[in-house]
């Protein structure tokens, strides 16, 4: 990837900083990509690729808008996104049966927390104002969807999956909130 950057930084005039940008994204990229390669791979093996779809389309979704909490090494964050996904496809439909007339308060809960607390962007650029509303607004789309998607098709089974991903994104999301304000005061003490 060295060689690659150089000859680009040469061609184009990129200056150091801006190369270490794009070497950033970059790896980011990949890495995101083969962590849901792999994810795919387990969950196609172990017959849970629908689930897994199910709960990775609200969670990108949300992701992107609200962030959550970001850890910095490959391997920490591949173990936590794996737990993540086990854990809403395998681990809490199985433990916990949600009556569907709960999953509307749970969801409105969800949705207001998630635009309250959100975004959480750690490793971001702080957003315009404007941009903050704008994330809040659609990650309050998202999960409206979801809500939607319940009302419109009470028997699918795999929506009880989307549900818990929102529960466990707003939670993440809280937690994220709460260790950045404990870094921001440690800062200042």
């Amino acid at each position: 990837m060295d060689y690659f950057l150089s000859k680009v930084q040469a061609e184009y005039g990129y200056t150091d900083y801006q190369i270490k940008l794009i070497k950033f994204s970059l790896t980011g990229i990949f890495y995101d990509l083969s962590k849901t390669l792999i994810f795919m791979i387990y969950f196609y093996a172990t017959g849970k690729f629908i689930e897994f779809i199910f709960a990775a389309v609200p969670l990108i979704l949300l992701r992107t808008k609200t962030g959550g909490i970001h850890l910095k090494k490959y391997w920490s964050c591949f173990l936590f996104s794996f737990a993540y996904f086990y854990t809403v496809i395998n681990i809490l439909p199985a433990l916990v049966t949600v009556h569907p007339l709960v999953v509307y308060p749970i969801l409105l809960v969800c949705a207001v927390l998630d635009y309250v607390i959100g975004p959480i962007l750690n490793n971001r650029p702080a957003l315009a104002e404007n941009l903050i509303k704008k994330a809040k607004i659609e990650s309050f789309q998202v999960v409206f969807i979801v809500a939607v998607l319940f009302f419109l098709f009470p028997n699918v089974p795999y929506l009880i999956v989307s549900l818990w991903t929102i529960v466990l994104h707003v939670v993440q999301l809280a937690i994220a909130k709460i260790v950045k304000e404990v870094r921001y005061n440690e800062k200042l003490a």
